[in-house]
């Protein structure tokens, strides 16, 4: 995968269309909710948890709208019925709804909360399972600042994905629930607030969202400035050695006026629309406090439904607010979603094999592979033929890095020849199952690090992890790792983590030995164990001979180690085996 997986997503995000429309034209805010969709399915396991917000929601909806009726008996108590009393009780009721309200509210927020959380930590999980199941041409340059930004999107969507449908779902509920008490306290009042909200709505989108965002900073002129830029940096060598600066000077400049004028264009409209938009809104509030004060005028208000209806107006606000600030909000977080759902989607490695290991020791045979990177340029390794016959001990040396890594993952199937083939004991490679296949073979590397917390962890590691006690005994004694497990505080199940008890590089090569002991493989790959100037690594050549034994060994080391049986060596070259010795004839080795 050329460049890395972030960038190429946002890449994918800002692409223009071959033809652009002009921007004048765009009246609307973008949404795709195809990802908001996915999300609300994710959702969907966590159904308890959205009932009982809703439930609570349900609850601050009623509430809130039964507070006008409280402000109206009120105002009744005080200025119409002059009843102490009545006041007294309303007082007390309103603190009981408002002590209700905040418990409904807390329920709400917190099951929200929980129900985001748990979103996240699915999306995490998924996160995991798609990253250790790529390609492995995707790792090439995915970093951990990829990583961590892909998580921190991950956490930050979930959290405000649940908070969006929490508000929105509060905000129609208190909405629904305050026009139910209008329209029983005045039903022309209901009636105008039904016209007026809409419009509303749909002016504050005109006006407000419409230039938010700067949608003619990617106009064609900002294209045309831009690629003639780049041109006059590319061809800088000709235009000064022909004196063209001024000349390109005026080209560009003709350009910016342009863009000028786009942008003097659009303030135009902005200060226009903007206040436009305001006093329309401004006519409707007082449309609305004219129809009031007529009605009280003529007796079918008194002061009590007016001081009733003013609040319901006051609670009406901040839903109104939020549900017209929403789509700005969904945009906002679109470019993040488009990031992790563009990262979900990529496929995994598929396992195409239907067959199981032949039984009996290995024969590996790579009958004229060829294998080519990414870039196509260069073959990596051209023209590979050899046969590794069951129980050979075979070292490659004189290899590029490139060369060495595009060998084992060959024969681990991570990568695929594009052209030749492979065979395991006269199967071809790819149609082996990856678990059968991986189950018979053992990489034993220099570049060994820590797979779990605990040594027994260590050891029987992954599909391993069912293994006895005593298998991993026998396996820790054949490493020669009981020297310093039986020094540990609690023995195979000594913590060794960063935050536990430290061990030696050595000891951990000594654990990634008794791995490969309790797997029990057919095929042994050792990576650069050995050394010239550390020939006998803290004395493992017995530990390794004995691991060797009835097994077919591949080694890959720069330089010929000094183990009692070695059959033959092939020496790379350009991607080709330039030469393969018989170990007693090599000079190194005898």
């Amino acid at each position: 995968m050329p460049g890395s997986l972030l960038p190429r997503i946002a890449i994918v995000r800002i692409k223009q269309p071959a033809n652009p429309q002009p921007v004048h034209v765009k009246w609307c805010v973008m949404i795709d909710l195809q990802h908001y969709h996915r999300l609300v399915r994710k959702l969907a396991p966590y159904w308890k948890l959205l009932l009982l917000a809703l439930s609570a929601m349900l609850i601050v909806a009623v509430l809130l709208a039964f507070l006008p009726l409280l402000v109206k008996h009120m105002l009744a108590g005080a200025f119409v019925l002059q009843d102490p009393s009545l006041i007294q009780t309303t007082s007390l009721t309103m603190v009981a709804v408002f002590a209700a309200r905040g418990l409904a509210g807390y329920i709400s927020l917190y099951a929200t909360g929980k129900a985001g959380g748990k979103l996240g930590a699915d999306l995490r999980m998924e996160f995991f399972n798609k990253l250790l199941t790529l390609p492995i041409h995707c790792y090439a340059h995915f970093n951990s600042h990829q990583t961590s930004a892909l998580i921190a999107h991950i956490n930050t969507i979930a959290q405000t994905t649940a908070g969006h449908l929490a508000r929105l779902t509060q905000d129609c509920l208190t909405i629904i629930a305050l026009m139910i008490c209008t329209l029983r306290l005045n039903q022309e009042f209901a009636i105008l607030l039904l016209l007026a909200i809409p419009l509303i709505l749909l002016i504050h989108q005109m006006t407000q969202s419409r230039f938010n965002k700067p949608e003619y900073q990617h106009s064609p002129a900002v294209g045309d400035l831009i690629e003639h830029l780049a041109q006059s940096v590319a061809h800088y060598r000709k235009i000064r050695l022909d004196g063209g600066q001024h000349h390109e000077s005026q080209r560009l400049g003709k350009i910016s006026a342009a863009i000028y004028q786009a942008d003097m264009q659009q303030t135009q409209i902005k200060a226009m629309a903007i206040p436009a938009g305001q006093l329309i809104m401004m006519l409707i509030m007082l449309a609305v406090a004219y129809i009031i004060a007529l009605q009280a005028i003529n007796g079918a208000l008194d002061l009590p439904e007016t001081g009733a209806l003013i609040t319901i107006v006051l609670l009406f606000i901040l839903p109104l607010q939020r549900i017209a600030n929403l789509p700005k909000q969904l945009e906002h977080d679109q470019t993040t979603l488009e990031a992790i759902f563009a990262f979900l989607d990529q496929p995994s490695e598929q396992d195409s094999g239907t067959l199981g290991t032949p039984q009996g020791c290995a024969k590996l045979v790579f009958d004229q592979v060829r294998y080519e990177d990414d870039t196509g340029a260069k073959p990596t390794l051209n023209h590979m033929h050899f046969t590794v016959r069951p129980g050979e001990v075979v070292v490659f040396t004189s290899y590029t890095l490139e060369e060495k890594n595009a060998l084992i993952d060959l024969i681990l199937c991570l990568r695929r020849p594009a052209s030749g083939k492979i065979l395991l004991n006269d199967q071809p490679l790819p149609d082996i199952q990856l678990n059968r296949l991986y189950a018979n073979i053992a990489l034993v590397a220099t570049d060994t690090f820590l797979l779990d917390d605990k040594i027994a962890g260590n050891i029987a590691y992954g599909a391993m992890r069912c293994s006895n006690e005593a298998k991993i005994t026998a396996a820790v004694q054949a490493s020669h790792a009981i020297e310093f497990v039986r020094h540990m505080p609690e023995g195979l199940q000594t913590d060794i983590s960063a935050k536990g008890t430290a061990i030696t590089r050595h000891q951990l090569q000594q654990l990634a030995i008794a791995r490969a002991f309790v797997k029990d493989p057919r095929i042994l790959i050792l990576d650069e164990l050995f050394t010239p100037q550390e020939p006998d690594p803290g004395n493992l050549l017995p530990v390794l001979e004995k691991l060797m034994q009835n097994r077919t060994t591949l080694i890959f080391n720069p330089s010929i180690p000094q183990l009692q049986k070695i059959d033959r060596i092939f020496v790379l070259e350009n991607g080709c085996i330039a030469e393969s010795l018989r170990a007693a004839d090599s000079p190194q080795h005898t």
